[in-house]
């Protein structure tokens, strides 16, 4: 863009008479506030792709466009820009002023198996900026689409129609237009599955007060950590160990006869017993308070971390009395020591 203190006060005129010719076309009452209405395009809308017309010459500068997805492709958002390229000798050889934005078209096409170009059944919003301008940004229009209903998914394709002008009585002067092609993936249109709620079968209603307690553990390969003498031991004494991989992330074993198995209190849409290491039940708990399904009992439950519950079940293992059963969450976990191994802190109710 040039810097020419005769050209600024010259594009300052440009859009003042820009201005005066929307405000005589729209008879606004305000011509120095327009509305800036919230877009969506649609499909009935939304013109053809061959209905697009650009000019050989423009100083419409595109910068690189990215779609930005939330992890579930519900939303996307998008960012890019445009500038004008004041130094364009042959798009500004038949005028001395500077170049402004004046109009632009957003079209949302979806490419159909064929590879062509089709109207999106999805919608884009963005809010339209106040024309003239002397630069355009798709992250300050809020450019982006919110479609919860996962109405379509595939490859669809972004364009951008921009308009410009260094003549206030030919607004379309110049006109330029580039895409941005992205996916949303096939399986981001899926159902979303139903909850897995929990049964009756899961409930095991026992008079049985449990307490809390507080234990550090590692995940050392030699000890684990016994509910029963309430200290990390030697893994022949244990009843539970934990494992880390490279990620970090934690395992929880069974060990000696004992099982695991993730509690099933969150699978419902009862929020208020979904316990964990912020949110514990009351004291004294009961073994009703962590619903689990016996048959999903295993030797290992991944995932080990602060958000959830797990039941640890051993061979004496009775609902009426209490025995062998067990629940745990992590507390907090520190930094490996020199060999990798990392110290935890556990919190766990038991009879």
């Amino acid at each position: 863009m040039k810097y020419d203190l005769l050209k600024s006060a010259s594009l300052l005129a440009l859009f003042s008479l820009f201005t005066a010719a929307m405000y005589a076309c729209t008879g606004s009452d305000d011509p120095s506030a327009p509305e800036k209405d919230t877009e969506k395009s649609s499909s009935s809308a939304m013109p053809l792709m061959s209905s697009i017309q650009v000019t050989e010459v423009s100083p419409i500068r595109f910068q690189q466009a990215a779609a930005n997805p939330t992890p579930d492709e519900t939303i996307f958002t998008f960012n890019g820009s445009a500038i004008l390229d004041g130094w364009d000798t042959t798009a500004n050889a038949d005028s001395e002023n500077d170049p402004f934005f004046t109009g632009i078209e957003l079209i949302l096409a979806h490419v159909n198996d064929a590879g062509e170009n089709e109207q999106a059944m999805v919608e884009l919003q963005y809010t339209a900026p106040t024309f003239p301008q002397s630069a355009i940004n798709l992250s300050e229009m809020g450019v982006s689409i919110n479609d919860p209903a996962k109405t379509q998914c595939g490859t669809f394709k972004l364009f951008v129609l921009l308009y410009a002008t260094n003549d206030p009585e030919n607004p379309n002067k110049f006109a330029s237009v580039d895409s941005l092609t992205f996916e949303r993936k096939p399986e981001s249109c899926l159902p979303d599955p139903e909850p897995e709620s929990s049964s009756a079968a899961d409930v095991i209603v026992s008079d049985v007060p449990l307490n809390m307690f507080r234990g550090n553990m590692s995940t050392s390969t030699t000890y684990g950590f016994s509910f029963t003498q309430e200290k990390e031991v030697l893994m022949e004494q244990a009843q539970i160990r934990v494992e880390t991989d490279e990620t970090g992330a934690l395992t929880l074993y069974g060990v000696n006869g004992y099982r695991v198995v993730k509690y099933n209190n969150a699978k419902d849409r009862n929020f208020d017993d979904d316990y964990s290491s912020k949110l514990l039940p009351s004291i004294p708990a009961h073994i009703s308070d962590f619903r689990f399904n016996e048959t999903k009992l295993a030797e290992s439950a991944e995932k080990f971390d602060i958000d959830y519950f797990w039941i640890v079940i051993g061979p004496a293992f009775n609902a009426d009395t209490g025995d062998d059963f067990f629940a745990v969450t992590l507390e907090s976990k520190d930094v490996p020591d020199g060999n990798g191994v990392r110290p935890l802190t556990i919190i766990y109710f038991k009879k």
